[in-house]
């Protein structure tokens, strides 16, 4: 794999989902992989269904599946939250990510993203003091 992010930056990600997920019961992960089997769409829908995305209570986790060496991103929502944004909204995030990614300012693209993703979560799945916003999936970056 090449090196994509420093260690560092891998942190202020991971902090990213954090706290965009302690606003909502929504689930972000952040997935690099070194280079493409098949087509972008079709390796981050594998990806998604390896990291059992699809298994959250309320079906609103949110995949950016990254190959930076086949300059591709894909975004995934399951259908909780697909359902609920318009199409455009994962077309809008990801060209946000990829302005900072042309400037190879690639953590703050996803920073971004992450919060962007996290704000349309917070908005449609809030944490609500009532209810006990249990993490259903890992923080971490997954690669392959």
């Amino acid at each position: 794999m090449v090196k994509f992010l420093t260690p560092e930056e891998e942190q202020r990600v991971i902090q990213a989902i954090q706290e965009a997920e302690r606003q909502t019961t929504g689930e972000i992960r952040i997935h690099l992989q070194s280079k493409l089997r098949r087509t972008a769409w079709e390796d981050a829908l594998k990806v998604f269904n390896q990291l059992n995305m699809r298994s959250t209570e309320s079906r609103n986790a949110v995949l950016l599946f990254i190959a930076p060496q086949n300059h591709q991103l894909v975004i995934i929502g399951d259908q909780g939250i697909h359902d609920l944004v318009m199409s455009n909204f994962w077309i809008e995030v990801r060209d946000h990510v990829l302005e900072y990614f042309k400037r190879s300012e690639y953590a703050d693209g996803i920073c971004l993203g992450v919060q962007l993703i996290g704000e349309k979560l917070k908005y449609h799945f809030p944490a609500t003091a009532d209810q006990k916003n249990e993490n259903e999936l890992p923080d971490d970056i997954s690669y392959e």
